[in-house]
């Protein structure tokens, strides 16, 4: 299994647009709360919006603070 990273995420949200948590967890190999933790993280500092239920998008912020990620 591997780690829900932040550029992982974010990088998944800006090539998929809107995804489903459980599909961010099954393309990262996690558990969907892991998912939905992390979405939260990145909800909370504006990297990251819930668009409906379990449904994720990346901001224009999120895609900003991804350019600066290295991992």
């Amino acid at each position: 299994m591997t780690r829900c990273s932040s550029r992982g995420l974010l990088s998944l949200l800006d090539e998929r647009g809107p995804v489903e948590a459980t599909s961010l967890a099954a393309a990262l190999d996690v558990h969907p709360m892991t998912v939905r933790t992390k979405c939260h993280e990145l909800q909370s500092a504006g990297h990251v919006r819930q668009v409906s239920g379990g449904v994720y998008t990346i901001t224009e912020t999120g895609r900003d603070y991804l350019s600066t990620l290295t991992e």
